[in-house]
């Protein structure tokens, strides 16, 4: 097998997690994913939903979607809870070494787009209190300054993103509550007259759910980045996959699912309330001039809210994508600080008013690549990885060019197909995606560059043992 002098696939901060570095329990994971939900996307996202849908059909859609979302979650971070190793690592197996960067950038460019967009919404409250204090604007500088703080915070790495999130999670929505109170309140909205208001009918139900499942299939695809520093039992890892994944599952549901139905109806019953999708020019509306504390109270739930979100679904994914183009070069820090730069200088708030629109193309470019690595993982070869090739240079993840044909052949009439059906098009694409990519890669790609743990011929081993792994001469 001809070694690749030209690739590099090995780095510190890519390898598989020792058992020792697996230091996030279940609750604590669970508190990890409020922290990631909490996100005024969700608000945005609701807010601009309404009227083309009923309230009733807005909390279902988020309710199905997400529901979706779960599911993938925990469906593709068992490689990381099996093997320890992230997104970037494993998409070898589905793309190739070097194809692996197509998805990785597809994956890597919402995560900084959302970044770039979730800090001007930060700096924005942080502009709003400046005003109320000193009399003083200025949201340029807000921006720069926001943005850089978040990404020394998630620089540090998961155990600075984990203990902020165990301090904000809990904040973020106990004033969550409170924010949809003061709405209902000031605009005398009752849940019984909010729930039986009618939509126009402008969009499906299906639409709808496509949309919200848009918000986070990114980190459904990077679920194992995460995942990989869950506390597992080694009897588990290594049991059926209910044993390995149950608290993958848990944290996963009651997290996501709480944060995003609480969010989903603040934002809902603002835009019925103020017809206006900006949570801080509503908190403006809604408090007035008579509230300036609890105002400016509200005001750092945003900011917190965005901070919380960004550290750990914006920055850290990308962050390891980067580090994956050149492992041996750049460490994790690096690769945040690069992605978030990128994220500020894009100016993603320019596109604000087009939440829904955005997340359906994100939906388009996202889901045939859950769809390609469901089939590989599960379908083809049965949880069962090479670890030890996806690492080596030359190995069996070569393919033509260091590229897999049979990834690409599937992915681009599976994405164009969310285009053609937006009301099923996470369904289209996933199900287009396994229909491509099973046989392709089956009867001819895994014959030619041959794939034993797909026929079944491989014993599976880890990258290293336990006790001789040294990152540090990696």
């Amino acid at each position: 097998m001809k070694e690749n002098k030209g690739l590099s696939l090995t780095g510190k901060d890519i390898i598989p997690t020792l058992d020792s570095e697996r230091n996030i329990g279940t609750f604590g994971f669970f508190l990890l994913w409020v922290g990631i939900a909490v996100q005024l996307v969700t608000f945005i996202t609701a807010a601009q939903l309404f009227p083309s849908l009923s309230p009733t059909q807005i909390v279902l859609a988020a309710l199905l979607g997400n529901l979706v979302v779960v599911a993938l979650l925990t469906l593709l971070g068992d490689f990381g809870i099996k093997y320890g190793i992230p997104y970037a690592v494993y998409i070898r197996a589905c793309f190739g070494y070097l194809g692996t960067h197509i998805p990785a950038t597809v994956r890597a460019i919402p995560a900084i787009f959302w970044f770039g967009f979730q800090t001007w919404m930060g700096a924005f409250a942080l502009n709003e209190i400046m005003k109320i204090l000193l009399g003083y604007s200025n949201i340029t500088l807000l921006i720069i300054l926001f943005g850089a703080v978040q990404i020394i915070n998630t620089a540090f790495g998961i155990n600075a993103i984990k203990k902020f999130e165990m301090l904000a999670a809990p904040s973020i929505l106990i004033i969550g509550i409170y924010l949809q109170y003061l709405i209902m309140a000031k605009f005398d909205i009752t849940l019984g007259s909010l729930f039986a208001l009618s939509g126009d009918g402008g969009l499906s139900l299906g639409y709808g759910v496509v949309v919200f499942m848009g918000l986070y299939i990114t980190m459904a695809l990077n679920a194992s980045d995460f995942t990989r520093f869950l506390k597992v039992k080694p009897s588990d890892k290594k049991g059926t996959w209910m044993q390995a994944n149950k608290g993958s599952a848990i944290a996963h549901s009651a997290g996501l699912l709480s944060s995003m139905i609480l969010f989903t109806i603040i934002g809902m019953t603002s835009g019925v309330a103020t017809g206006n999708w900006n949570p801080i020019e509503m908190m403006t509306v809604v408090l007035g001039e008579g509230h300036p504390f609890i105002l400016i109270v509200c005001l750092a739930f945003v900011i917190l809210a965005q901070w919380s979100t960004n550290i750990s679904a914006n920055l850290l994914p990308p962050g390891y994508i980067i580090v994956n183009y050149f492992p041996k070069k750049i460490k994790f820090a690096h690769g945040a600080i690069i992605a978030g730069i990128i994220g500020l200088l894009m100016q993603p708030w320019a596109f604000a008013d087009f939440m829904p629109t955005i997340l359906i193309i994100i939906s388009s470019l996202l889901s045939p690549i859950a769809g390609i690595m469901f089939c590989d993982y599960y379908l083809l070869r049965k949880r069962q990885l090479n670890i030890e090739e996806l690492y080596k240079s030359g190995g069996q993840y070569r393919y033509w060019n260091n590229i897999n044909p049979a990834a690409l052949i599937a992915y681009v009439p599976a994405g164009l197909s969310v285009f053609f059906f937006p009301d099923v098009g996470f369904i289209t694409a996933f199900v287009i995606s396994n229909i491509l990519y099973y046989p392709l890669m089956k009867y001819w790609i895994a014959k030619k560059y041959y794939q034993p743990e797909i026929f079944g011929k491989i014993e599976v081993k880890h990258l290293l043992d336990e006790q001789s792994k040294d990152k540090e001469v990696i």
